[in-house]
């Protein structure tokens, strides 16, 4: 299968400034096999990029798919409150396909805002992978684990990674998942590091999100959860750290020590609607920490849209600093991109346009009011853009939605179906 994308700008993401450039792009079933001006080629499609730029896919390093029902649901309140008595009692009465109907919604509103790739932690991970299978999405996904969920989570996770993991082909990688600190003690962290080194893969955990679970695991362990981490080999593997708001210089420099392989997900619009803190992203970039740009689930976050998390992360930043400069547009756009491939352990398949990539592209409208004018391209997308600029998406070679519609999928009845389940169980 040959594709061919004509008369488009392209914002390539490699280097340390932009690179905006008018050329053609070749696509060889799933990988960019040329990047040229006027490309002459027999193809089996093509797309006219007029009026578009084509940049990397947006990449989500941290969410729960099948969280899609708890948007707006007992909102406004603290986050343990809101987990143990909004959340959790629902959670419990989750059918199998209420996970998949839950995490398709969850798919099709990331494609539609232009996320190419996600990574996934929940229960009932098969019927999640469904749902990512059926809509085209590229995700890590990861059985979350805690001490009293152990045994067969931790067979689920073996057998689907042997299914996936070893398959260059695959779009789904499957990584282990203790949950975080506070809820899985050092037995439960240690069996969830063996397996990760057993299956080669990496690891996902909440890490330092509020000031209560700090209190708690210096309460329980008299140290900080990155020290706890650290002493149960944590970062030996590949690891995706999620939100890392509390993390100290001392934390930081473990994290160098252990030149770690993954790195931070910063999630800003749960982190300020739970009024959990700010991430100090900054300063953790200044270190050498990969940061990449996370929604987490919709029930902290309410929209899974990464332009939404782009502008948040900017403007927290330069707030935090009370300096405009701390961080640019372009630097923001990195973290959504290659950064974030970089987190995931993906930057050399996804997170950039370049040859022998996998053509991971999202098409951005620009002759828009808003986006009207072109002064500075990446100054306009993240602080004018939205999801809806997203015209059309590419994920491993295929066109999975054009002219802003899904290929081969009923967008209503996954609505319609979503809308039952929240209808049974969110009264």
């Amino acid at each position: 299968m040959k594709t061919l994308i004509t008369n488009s700008y392209i914002l390539d993401m490699v280097g340390d400034e932009p690179n905006i450039r008018k050329a053609d792009i070749l696509i060889e079933n799933n990988k960019i096999a040329r990047i040229d001006k006027e490309i002459i080629e027999e193809v089996d499609e093509k797309i006219n990029a007029k009026n578009m730029l084509v940049m990397p896919g947006l990449i989500n390093t941290h969410t729960h798919l099948a969280m899609s029902i708890f948007r707006g649901y007992k909102d406004d309140r603290k986050l343990m409150d809101w987990l143990e008595n909004a959340i959790f009692p629902v959670e419990d009465k989750l059918k199998p396909e209420d996970i998949y109907w839950n995490s398709y919604l969850s798919c099709l509103e990331m494609i539609k805002s232009g996320t190419t790739t996600c990574n996934d932690m929940y229960f009932g991970m098969n019927k999640a992978i469904e749902a990512i299978e059926v809509t085209g999405l590229r995700a890590i996904v990861a059985w979350s684990i805690t001490d009293d969920s152990i045994r067969d989570k931790i067979e689920k996770t073996r057998e689907y990674a042997k299914r996936y993991n070893d398959d260059e082909n695959s779009r789904i990688t499957v990584f282990t998942s203790p949950h975080a600190p506070y809820s899985c003690n050092p037995d439960t962290i240690k069996l969830c590091v063996d397996l990760a080194k057993e299956l080669k893969t990496g690891l996902h955990i909440h890490l330092a999100e509020t000031l209560n679970e700090v209190k708690i695991v210096k309460d329980r362990y008299g140290k900080s959860a990155t020290e706890y981490l650290a002493d149960l080999d944590v970062f030996d593997v590949p690891v995706v750290l999620a939100h890392g708001i509390y993390i100290s210089e001392k934390d930081i420099k473990i994290l160098k020590d252990h030149n770690i392989r993954g790195g931070i997900s910063h999630n800003p619009i749960s982190n300020c609607k739970l009024s959990s803190g700010i991430c100090d992203v900054v300063n953790l970039r200044k270190n050498e920490i990969n940061v990449g740009l996370g929604t987490d689930g919709i029930g902290s976050t309410t929209t899974l849209d990464m332009f939404e998390e782009m502008k948040t992360a900017a403007y927290l930043q330069k707030v935090n600093t009370m300096e405009p400069t701390a961080i640019k547009a372009y630097d923001i756009l990195k973290m959504s991109t290659i950064e974030g491939a970089k987190v995931l352990g993906l930057e050399n398949q996804i997170g950039t346009i370049e040859e022998g990539k996998k053509a991971d592209l999202i098409f951005i409208k620009t002759d828009k009011l808003h986006l009207c004018p072109e002064n500075d391209i990446c100054a306009n997308i993240v602080y004018s853009a939205n999801g809806s600029d997203v015209d059309t998406v590419m994920i491993d070679g295929k066109i999975i939605m054009q002219n802003r519609k899904m290929r081969n999928i009923n967008e209503r009845e996954v609505m319609k179906q979503v809308k039952k389940i929240a209808k049974r169980l969110c009264k």
